[in-house]
């Protein structure tokens, strides 16, 4: 069904949670006129509040108990997002396939080799009707630095050096996201955001991986359904609500979370998630690209970007600092550009990221970032995982 140039874009969403709404946000604040005819969540409470925060008049968009139930209405909605918790994404995604809507997936899209390719299969020559998260690649600080090294300006280039030292590392310990069979570990979580950003800096296809990773400070030896609340340590315990509230900064263990006053214990002993990893990846074209991500980072100490290194120049980017450089090699020429931005969300990425799916749902263009590239950075991190696990050289399989 083709959609009504004259209408509005209706949305039917599965899995209202904290980024399915901030991303229906960010679509409204492009297209007023994007409207939520319908969800699929278990939290029928939640969903109704969250519908409220979106706008007052989605309140009436209907609530359903499954993502089943709900596309038996296929006809009455433009497009579908996933926001559930990453171990449904490939599962709702299927169901989605077969009625044949625009989606929007959340990252990352598959969470095993298995959903990998089910996921590929369900979608066979259709991969481009999939808009995938990946808001980094439509910040404009980035689009500006990968803009520098198509232009040729750093001469060959034989590599990349990426790092992301995230500030609020907390929420991966202290929140649902420390659960490893609900999200496959961090580099799923965090570094397929980076990998398909290093993929596009690279211009070619990875072709194996080589990764390692640490748990020094997270995990231990406290039962996993512990709360601050019933712990008998938060005098003591960095972590804990009132001594982060001494600190002056959370450190994510409160984020994507109602309740700023309590928390899970981020030193149980069922915690899987590393707290840095590290990764080195190898392209077609000769490129080699290094890759290190730390979750103990804190304030200043925020750091997201990449030196890409070629014969004539290297260039500098960083999120943090919303700034790129360009080092020349055969003069003393430094290039700075700053590219402040309102951010919305992910550096301004995220508003971007909508206007490419209502694209999509519109009939306009191909989305920016599709499931073939969702699937590919899904691929790299079940090696870099799985190279980790057994320390060993991993290939990356097709996405």
């Amino acid at each position: 069904m083709e959609f009504d140039p004259g209408g509005v874009v209706r949305l039917a969403v599965i899995g209202l949670g904290h980024r399915a709404t901030a991303m229906i946000a960010s679509m409204q604040a492009v297209d007023p006129g994007v409207s939520i005819r319908a969800v699929a969540d278990p939290d029928t409470e939640g969903t109704r509040r969250r519908l409220e925060t979106v706008g007052p008049h989605h309140a009436e968009a209907r609530v359903y108990p499954s993502a089943d139930a709900m596309l038996e209405d296929a006809a009455d909605y433009d497009g579908v997002v996933i926001g559930t918790r990453c171990h449904l994404h490939t599962p709702m995604a299927i169901k989605v396939a077969s009625v044949g809507l625009p989606l929007f997936l959340e990252k990352p899209v598959a969470i095993s080799l298995e959903e990998v390719g089910a996921l590929r299969e369900a979608f066979r020559g259709r991969k481009d009707e999939v808009a995938v998260s990946f808001p980094l690649r439509h910040t404009p600080l980035f689009s500006k630095a990968l803009e520098v090294v198509k232009s040729g300006v750093l001469g060959t280039i034989n590599q990349i050096q990426a790092i992301n030292n995230v500030p609020y590392g907390g929420v991966y310990f202290g929140q649902w996201y420390r659960n490893y069979d609900q999200t496959g570990g961090l580099w799923l979580q965090k570094a397929t955001h980076d990998f398909d950003c290093i993929n596009l800096l690279a211009g070619s296809r990875p072709v194996g991986v080589a990764a390692m990773e640490s748990r020094r400070v997270y995990g231990g030896e406290k039962p996993h359904d512990l709360k601050c609340s019933a712990c008998d340590e938060t005098e003591t315990c960095p972590e804990s609500p009132q001594n982060l509230i001494r600190r002056g900064d959370d450190g994510g263990m409160y984020q994507d979370s109602d309740d700023r006053t309590d928390h899970w214990c981020a030193f149980s002993r069922e915690i899987e998630n590393h707290d840095a990893g590290s990764a080195l990846i190898m392209y077609e074209n000769g490129i080699h690209a290094s890759y290190s991500q730390n979750l103990l980072s804190r304030r200043a100490a925020y750091k997201r970007g990449a030196t890409v290194v070629g014969y004539e120049a290297t260039l500098e980017f960083d999120l943090a600092q919303a700034e790129i450089r360009i080092i020349h090699h055969r003069s003393d020429k430094v290039e700075r550009m700053r590219m402040e931005v309102e951010d919305d969300g992910h550096a301004g990425g995220d508003l971007i990221l909508a206007e490419s799916f209502l694209d999509l749902v519109k009939g306009h263009a191909r989305p920016n970032a599709s499931l073939r590239d969702g699937l590919l950075s899904a691929a790299m991190c079940l090696a870099a995982r799985e190279s980790a696990r057994t320390k060993t050289f991993q290939r990356v399989l097709e996405g």
